[in-house]
């Protein structure tokens, strides 16, 4: 039977095993190796920033002046329109196709809800008919201002009303008459509101009628295509953006690499953060590999994601030291570096 080696106790059916080393509990693994890990950062740091850095080329890189007012002119002017032009358009064609599937199917997506009132399909709904927001902000190279959020979330809250407006223009009734040659808009949208249904408990039998509940599922319908909608914008701008350039930059990629050394890993982190502070990005790639396997599997773990402008050569790159644990990884703070220079991520 195996001892903590930080506590003493003994362990009997879990615990952690980092480098035939056994701990009874994640926060004993914790208290025996990071504070290893953390003094060699420290160190990593001081020692790197104490050897000679590499010289630099003097040679600018980028768009010229002219190009870059160009660039912020279009930015600035044109491109915000077109996203909003462009996600409308494509925002009604994508609800009047999902519409015609829907029927097909013979149910509705918005009608998902989590615990009744959290508006699970309506949302998946949003998110699928703004998508052409997505799509031009990244085509467009334009990020997303409060216009673009506020236009996606107003049409989604827009088209959660079509919907009706078009099964209203195409349902008929049993004879093929239209049902808007005898019932007037809003009385259809009540009959459909206070009739539609919800589930209390999990098999079909359990469906009950909303009723005058009916619209406040309704008003949640809505606020569920609008959250979709803000959701599809925030992801779409949540690329690192070059200002010079106007564009979004181009992901390089992301690598994993691990080890059960505590000092190797801290020291690493130390290196890198002491290269990237420095603008020697590639040394900071250099010190990333030299780091234990490229994998996640050991205690301590680095992730590092690059992107890069593939024009001017600035970069945005993120760090993210981990530990393991019983169930998932636990990232620790993640460190964000930009600058200028080439890196080769292979």
């Amino acid at each position: 039977m195996a001892k903590c080696a930080q506590c003493g106790k003994r362990i009997l059916l879990s615990g952690m095993k980092v480098a035939d080393i056994h701990y009874c509990s994640e926060s004993c693994a914790d208290s025996a190796l990071t504070p290893a890990f953390s003094a060699a950062i420290d160190n990593g740091i001081a020692s790197t920033a104490a050897s000679p850095a590499p010289v630099r080329s003097s040679v600018p890189t980028g768009p010229t002046d002219a190009m870059l007012i160009d660039r912020q002119g279009m930015q600035q002017g044109m491109k915000p329109g077109l996203v909003i032009g462009l996600g409308i358009v494509v925002a009604i064609a994508l609800t009047v196709a999902m519409h015609a599937l829907e029927s097909l199917a013979d149910g509705q997506m918005r009608g998902l809800n989590l615990w009744i009132v959290l508006p699970l399909g309506a949302a998946l709904n949003g998110a699928i008919i703004t998508s052409g927001f997505f799509a031009a902000i990244r085509l467009l190279d334009a990020p997303p201002r409060r216009a673009t959020f506020v236009a996606a979330c107003v049409t989604a809250g827009i088209l959660c009303w079509l919907t009706y407006a078009i099964s209203y223009c195409t349902m008929t009734d049993v004879d093929g008459t239209p049902i808007r040659s005898f019932v007037p808009f809003t009385e259809f949208m009540q009959t459909v509101i206070e009739n539609s249904t919800f589930m209390l408990g999990k098999s079909k039998s359990s469906m009950v009628t909303a009723g005058r509940w009916g619209y406040a599922l309704y008003a949640a319908d809505c606020v569920g295509f609008m959250a979709g909608a803000w959701f599809v914008v925030r992801l779409a701008g949540a690329k690192p953006f070059c200002e010079k350039c106007g564009r979004f930059m181009s992901r390089l990629g992301i690598a994993h690499r691990s080890a059960n050394d505590p000092v190797a890993a801290g020291s690493t982190v130390g290196a890198m953060t002491a290269h990237f502070g420095a603008n020697n990005p590639q040394r900071a790639v250099e010190a990333f590999r030299a780091f234990g396997a490229p994998d996640h599997r050991s205690f301590f773990g680095i992730a590092m994601e690059c992107h890069a402008c593939p024009m001017c050569k600035d970069y945005d790159v993120k760090v993210t030291p981990s530990l393991a644990g019983k169930k998932r990884r636990r990232e620790l703070d993640t460190a964000s570096y930009s600058g200028n220079g080439d890196i080769q991520m292979q």
